[in-house]
């Protein structure tokens, strides 16, 4: 073993020991409040982080530099243009998300509509972060097991492994604790990848020639493909603003004010963080020449190659846990939608405190198997988080966002609203994966994927409408008015 990968194992050890340290040092949640919410303790600044950890995760940076060192400044729209254009939308939710106060997000839709609603809701979003967290395993074995020489399964398993134990122990608490310390470590390692990058990559002339003679002519033009990243933004953003662990951490804030204080910081530390992992990804054609590196992410060749061993190994470690930041807050909000809205609120309503803390951990449990079992059949991470947002977008959107802010929407109106966008995306999905399903709307602008989410957004606001237009009863239009009365009533 070199001194690269005997620095970087040694970190990684004294981390893993460190963050399981904490978890027990902290001992278990005692309350359901205080295992999904901290009992809202937290002040705004350390939220705002976990926030922004929770998006740009380690995942974010090895996607957005490889992307960009294949199609350049256009790769800030993968994660970056989302990440943005969704913190500008939620300014302006994250006051009513925290004055609501629910500790999961389908309190909100079963006060608006019905229980049906909530758990069709609550299906949807558990689908989600189970999805999303298989997207982070997936990063997360790729990287680890590709630094070391390690199979990916045995990678996948002992990430997943160490991540599952502290959020069994603390839930929230200890998410937002690792997100605090995880999120100032990939900075770190970013600076350290960075300088290494801008000290032998030869300048952006040599870049530019390299790009030129293989007539990559949109690498310097951020619109080069806008096609691409448009739907990006659009894919992205209508599942991020209605993200159920965002929504979390609203819940989690002390007071109205510092929901927004949460959601206007987080804005602040994505926006550079972005442009720096682009830059990092265009540097690399200079240090690699643009020639295919096989599989490897830029970022792993660049330790290896230019990075001082202990550097390189810090460097390495503190990438590995901002993937593994992203990855506990998946399992740690979907074990709250299994826990809340399936356990607590229809098979055991009447569950003791204790009763609803042990299956929390059993639902971080199933989390966790999920997770590895997507990871290990599909291994395209771009693609399975892609496939979630898109569900959750189609599906979720319309009836949260316009029963929140109208009151024209009805009970029939929501249910086939996510029925028929949800149900659409996955259609399309498993028609890309192979099975031989009839297209119901021809692909545009060709194959299904990224593009169905058009449709499915699409689909779901004409349902949505439609369907509320035709059941709007004096009974829907009453629960309605009761809905904001009792908004407008806890406001005074």
């Amino acid at each position: 073993m070199d001194t690269h990968h005997l620095v970087a194992l040694i970190v990684i050890i004294v981390y893993f020991v460190v963050i399981i340290g904490l978890s027990v040092y902290r001992r278990l949640a005692k309350t359901e409040l205080d295992f999904f919410l901290a009992d809202r303790k937290f002040p705004h600044w350390i939220l705002a982080v976990s926030f922004a950890a929770s998006w740009f995760g380690g995942a974010s940076a090895l996607v957005s530099a490889d992307k960009a060192y294949a199609g350049g400044w256009s790769a800030y729209f993968v994660m970056g243009g989302p990440t943005i254009v969704s913190s500008l939308v939620l300014l302006s939710l994250a006051g009513r998300i925290r004055f609501l106060g629910p500790i999961s997000q389908p309190e909100i839709t079963e006060n608006r509509y019905n229980k049906t609603a909530r758990i069709i809701q609550s299906v949807i979003i558990w689908w989600y972060m189970s999805t999303w967290a298989a997207s982070q395993m997936i990063a997360a074995a790729g990287f680890f097991g590709g630094f070391f020489g390690m199979s990916y399964v045995t990678a996948l398993l002992i990430l997943v492994a160490v991540v599952w134990f502290y959020c069994m122990f603390g839930g929230f608490k200890s998410v937002v604790t690792t997100d605090l310390g995880q999120f100032v470590w990939i900075v770190l390692a970013l600076v350290i990848v960075g300088i290494a990058a801008a000290v032998n990559f030869g300048g952006f002339g040599k870049v530019r020639e390299i790009v030129k003679a293989q007539d990559n002519t949109k690498f310097f033009n951020i619109f080069g493909e806008f096609k691409y990243s448009l739907f990006y933004i659009i894919s992205f953003t209508f599942a991020w603003v209605i993200s159920a662990e965002i929504w979390q951490r609203f819940s989690a804030a002390r007071s109205v004010k510092d929901a927004k204080k949460i959601s206007r910081g987080a804005l602040w530390i994505n926006i550079p963080l972005y442009l720096v992992v682009v830059v990092i990804g265009m540097m690399a054609v200079g240090l690699f020449a643009g020639k295919d590196l096989e599989g490897d992410h830029v970022m792993t060749r660049i330790l290896l190659g230019y990075t001082p061993p202990v550097l390189a190994g810090i460097a390495f470690a503190g990438l590995l846990a901002a993937v593994m930041s992203t990855m506990d807050t998946a399992i740690n909000t979907g074990s709250l939608v299994l826990t809340e809205d399936f356990y607590h609120r229809l098979i055991n309503p009447k569950a003791s405190e204790r009763s609803i803390l042990i299956f929390a951990r059993i639902a971080a449990t199933i989390m966790a198997l999920l997770g590895i079992l997507v990871a290990v059949l599909i291994r395209d991470l771009l693609w399975v988080l892609w496939m979630a947002s898109d569900i959750l977008a189609a599906g979720v959107f319309w009836p949260l966002i316009l029963g929140m802010y109208t009151k024209w929407g009805t009970t029939a109106g929501a249910i086939a609203s996510m029925l028929a966008g949800s149900l659409y995306v996955l259609w399309q999905y498993l028609i890309d994966l192979g099975v031989g399903l009839p297209s119901i709307i021809p692909a545009w602008p060709g194959r299904s994927w990224p593009f169905s989410i058009f449709w499915g957004i699409l689909i779901g606001f004409v349902v949505f409408t439609i369907v509320s237009l035709l059941t709007r009863t004096t009974k829907e239009r009453e629960k309605a008015d009761r809905f904001f009365a009792n908004l407008k009533g806890a406001k005074g």
